[in-house]
C-alpha cells in the first residue's frame, strides 16, 4: 500500500469524505470497513462508519482509502466518488457554469483541504498554499474547456468530479481523459481531461 507520507499534516474535508461513503450506495459496508481501517469516521452503533461533514481527517489515509477502494471495485467507483463528492462540497458563490466552475475549481479544491490546521485557500487574500498539486484550465479553440490535473487523486475520480460538476450544473455534457496526455495511472505526475459542456 503507497503510504502518503509527503501529505503528513495536511488534512480533507468532511464534505469529500462523505462523498467516497455515498458513492459506494448499497455497499457502504465496504466503504466503512476501508474507512474504518485507515483511521478516518467513528464506528457507528450499526458497525457503519460515522463520518462529520464539518470535521477534517489525514489527507494520507484518505488517499490510501482510494487505493483500497480502486482494489476493490475499480475505476467506476473512483468515477462515481468523483461524482458523489461534487454533490457533497462547498461551492463558491460565483460558480453558475462551467466556465466560472472552471475559474473557482483550483481554489475549490484547497478549500476543502487544510495544512497545519488552516485552509489551503484563503478567500480574503485570494493566496493557495502549495502542497496538494492543482487544476488548471484553459479554453480550446472548439469551445471545449482543457483541465490540467496534477494532484494526488486517481485518474478516474478526477473525471468523475469534472462529470459531477457539469450534473450540478444541470449541463450536459461530456468529459473525456485525452489518452494523447500523460495519465497518472501510467505514472506520470498530471492527466488531462477535455470537457464539453
Amino acid at each position: 500500500m503507497i503510504p502518503f507520507n509527503e501529505f503528513k499534516g495536511i488534512e480533507v474535508s468532511g464534505r469529500n469524505v462523505l462523498g467516497l461513503v455515498q458513492a459506494f450506495g448499497q455497499f457502504k459496508s465496504i466503504a466503512s470497513q476501508i474507512l474504518l481501517a485507515e483511521g478516518i469516521g467513528q464506528k457507528g452503533p450499526d458497525g457503519m462508519v460515522v463520518v462529520e461533514p464539518e470535521s477534517w481527517y489525514p489527507f494520507d489515509a484518505f488517499l490510501r482509502a482510494f487505493a483500497r477502494a480502486s482494489q476493490h471495485m475499480g475505476d467506476s467507483v473512483l468515477h462515481q466518488i468523483g461524482v458523489s463528492v461534487m454533490k457533497n462540497v462547498e461551492w463558491l458563490p460565483s460558480v453558475k457554469d462551467v466556465k466560472s466552475m472552471m475559474e473557482t475549481m483550483d481554489a475549490g479544491y484547497h478549500m476543502h483541504h487544510r495544512k497545519n490546521g488552516r485552509p489551503m485557500w484563503d478567500p480574503t487574500t485570494g493566496k493557495i498554499k502549495e502542497g496538494i498539486g492543482h487544476y488548471r484550465w484553459k479554453l480550446r479553440e472548439d469551445g471545449s474547456v482543457e483541465v490540467e490535473s496534477d494532484n494526488p487523486y486517481p485518474c478516474a475520480f478526477d473525471r468523475g468530479m469534472l462529470f459531477g460538476g457539469l450534473r450540478r450544473l444541470h449541463t450536459v455534457g461530456a468529459v473525456l481523459h485525452d489518452d494523447s496526455q500523460p495519465c497518472r495511472k501510467k505514472g506520470h505526475s498530471s492527466c488531462v481531461y477535455v470537457v464539453k459542456g
